[in-house]
Parts: C-alpha cells; sequence; structure tokens
C-alpha cells in the first residue's frame, strides 16, 4: 500500500514538473539583441559581421540579423534565414531597406541571378532582398554592407556575403537610395528572431568580429558588446574574444541586460582584390579599345576600377586615353581612342581594381598588337 501511494504521488510530481515546464516555455517579446558599445559616432563607408548558426541551435522560422544599420535618413539590415518546415525556400541571406523620408522609390541597381526583390510591410515599409544562398549550420558567414555614390542625388548600398568555408564572396544585390551622400551610420546590431513559430522552440546564434571602415578609411571595432532582450525566455554568453552566443526560447531564467568585452587587432584580415587576367582588342569600325578582365574569386570584390592606356612600354607620361568608374560589376569597358595606328606600333593597357575595402588590387598590365593572319 505504501509502494502504491509513494509512487502515486512520485507520478503526480513530475506531472507538475512537466506542467511548470510547459508553461515557463517562453520567447522575449523582443531580440536577444546584440550591439556593439561606442563606435556609432563615426560616418561610414562599410560595416560587417560574421554570423553562425550551431547545428544544435537551428529551427524553424529562425532569422539571425547580422548587420541592422543606419543609411542616410533611414535604416536596414542583413542576416540569415531559415523558413518554415513545409516552405519551398531553401535557407537564405535577407537584405532589406526602410523608405526613407522623401517617400522616394528605393530601387534595385543590380541582383544576383539568386536575387529576389520586393516590397514588405508590418515594420514599416521599404525594399526586401533574399536569395536561395543555402546556408548551412555551423559554418561562418560575413554580412557585408557598403555604400558608394555615383551621382549628385542617390547612394547605393551594396550587399556581400563571405562563406568562410568556400572562401568565396557573392555580391546578392545593391539598391540605390533616394538620399544625396548618404552614410552608413550608428552601433551595429544583430538580433536573433522566432519570425513565426507558434511552437516556441530554442534557437541559437553566434555572432563576432563587428568592423566598420569609416569615411576615413580608418577600420574600428567595438571595445564592447552588450546583449538585453525583452521579457520572456533567454540567454546570452561570451563566445571566443570578440563574440556573443544568444539563445532564444525556452525555459532557461530570463538573463539581465549584460555586456562583453571585446579584443580584435586593428583592422580585419582581408586578401585584397586581384586581377586574374586581363584584355583588349580594337574595334576599326567604333574607333574603341575594348578592355575586359575576370578577378580571383577568393580576393576581395571590386568596388571600383581604373583603365588607362599608354602609347610606351614603360607606361609612364600622360596616358593617350583613360577611363575609371565605380561599379562592383562590370568587368568590361570601351574606351574612345583617336589617332590610333596599330600598323606602326603597340599600345600598352593598366588596369587597377579598388576592392570594397579601400584595397588596390597590383597592376595588370596588357600588350595590344596589331593581329596578323
Amino acid at each position: 500500500m505504501k509502494h502504491k501511494v509513494r509512487h502515486f504521488l512520485t507520478t503526480i510530481l513530475l506531472l507538475n514538473i512537466a506542467l511548470y515546464s510547459t508553461a515557463q516555455q517562453s520567447c522575449p517579446k523582443w531580440g536577444p539583441y546584440v550591439k556593439t558599445v561606442g563606435i556609432g559616432k563615426y560616418s561610414d563607408e562599410l560595416m560587417m559581421a560574421d554570423v553562425m548558426i550551431p547545428t544544435d541551435g537551428l529551427a524553424p522560422y529562425t532569422y539571425a540579423c547580422s548587420v541592422q544599420f543606419g543609411i542616410g535618413k533611414s535604416g536596414g539590415y542583413c542576416g540569415i534565414q531559415l523558413a518554415g518546415p513545409n516552405e519551398p525556400r531553401i535557407p537564405n541571406p535577407i537584405f532589406s531597406l526602410w523608405d526613407f523620408p522623401n517617400k522616394l522609390q528605393i530601387s534595385a541597381a543590380y541582383k544576383n541571378p539568386l536575387t529576389f526583390v520586393g516590397g514588405f510591410g508590418g515594420e514599416g515599409t521599404g525594399l526586401h532582398s533574399h536569395a536561395d544562398f543555402g546556408w548551412k549550420p555551423g559554418q561562418w558567414y560575413t554580412n557585408i554592407v557598403r555604400r558608394w555614390s555615383v551621382n549628385d542625388s542617390t547612394t547605393q548600398v551594396g550587399y556581400w556575403v563571405y562563406d568562410h568555408t568556400a572562401k568565396m564572396y557573392t555580391h546578392f544585390v545593391t539598391f540605390t537610395v533616394p538620399e544625396k551622400g548618404a552614410m552608413l551610420h550608428g552601433d551595429i546590431g544583430s538580433f536573433l528572431e522566432n519570425f513565426a513559430d507558434n511552437e516556441k522552440r530554442s534557437r541559437t546564434a553566434v555572432y563576432k568580429s563587428y568592423w566598420m571602415l569609416t569615411d576615413q578609411y580608418k577600420w574600428v571595432h567595438p571595445d564592447s558588446l552588450v546583449a538585453e532582450a525583452g521579457e520572456g525566455s533567454w540567454k546570452a554568453e561570451r563566445y571566443g574574444d570578440d563574440g556573443v552566443k544568444a539563445t532564444s526560447c525556452g525555459t532557461s531564467p530570463w538573463q539581465k541586460k549584460t555586456f562583453y568585452a571585446v579584443t580584435q587587432k586593428d583592422k580585419p584580415d582581408l586578401i585584397a582584390a586581384d586581377i586574374y587576367d586581363l584584355a583588349a582588342y580594337y574595334d576599326h569600325s567604333q574607333k574603341k579599345i575594348f578592355v575586359d578582365w575576370s578577378l580571383l574569386e577568393t580576393a576581395s570584390p571590386q568596388l571600383s576600377y581604373d583603365v588607362q592606356i599608354f602609347d610606351n612600354s614603360s607606361y609612364t607620361g600622360n596616358a593617350i586615353a583613360s577611363l575609371k568608374g565605380t561599379d562592383p560589376d562590370l568587368t568590361g569597358v570601351g574606351i574612345t581612342v583617336k589617332g590610333l595606328n596599330l600598323k606602326s606600333q603597340n599600345y600598352y593597357i593598366s588596369l587597377q581594381i579598388k576592392d570594397i575595402f579601400g584595397q588596390l588590387s597590383p597592376l595588370k598590365k596588357f600588350v595590344l598588337a596589331e593581329l596578323k593572319p
């Protein structure tokens, strides 16, 4: 009889514990949110940060924003997302900008063939993009936002992802925003979001390596990071010397706002842009030299180019023709050249690339000669 009573009481206790745990299962009302401290005072050309979702922290309906930023009079965000289990979309990166106060349209100046562009609402309005990139849990991805200007009335804002496993950059999209000389600004924010999971499953993301490239082309990083969230179950913990591991949803006690000291180098380790190949030909009917190039895929991506054409093999003196431009995706130009005489001499073409991090590539040279059968 005593054994039956003890077994009955044990069963009731276990049921109560299970019911209590279920009752305590929650997600924070917002966040968790990880933010840099003390570097929001700069005007910036570029912002970037690394994100990774561990395999044991993966859950459907997860968005791990890596870089939330200000741009001029508006702002935006980018990161990696996993859709619901019954949705066909494979793991994808997201880049979005909110509308600007002048109500002029944001447009896409460039999009990768994988990229979809459309509007969004519900949290303000703006322009959204995502791409079926297929990121993988347990692998690191650097989300990079870069701005530049090509005219006096708008600003370009581009989005790249660096895959640390494949050691390759992908340029997914460039948006044109309706503001002259808009600069990136504010501290970099990251957040972990359950955007549609009614089951409130636990999810985890790790953030590290926060960097800004200022308008003076100086690299800056935070001295500390702060993690916080709204009411609900979440936790954060230090990751290495410069990161935070954040977990959202569960039964853990709610964590208070916490600061984490950061130790980083003076600048990130980056391979400068490198020109893989360069070629040119002269079109007699158009009186133009067409110059074509390709870039090393594992080096930093192009931002601008500088083509010079000389009449001497020393590549010295004034160029007889030249062309400079800012375009991450242009790898060929046509340059009008007057008085060209390939039958009597060769011409000498040089190309140099500046990458999105402000680094110059080695100079690449090509000799344009008269082709004979």
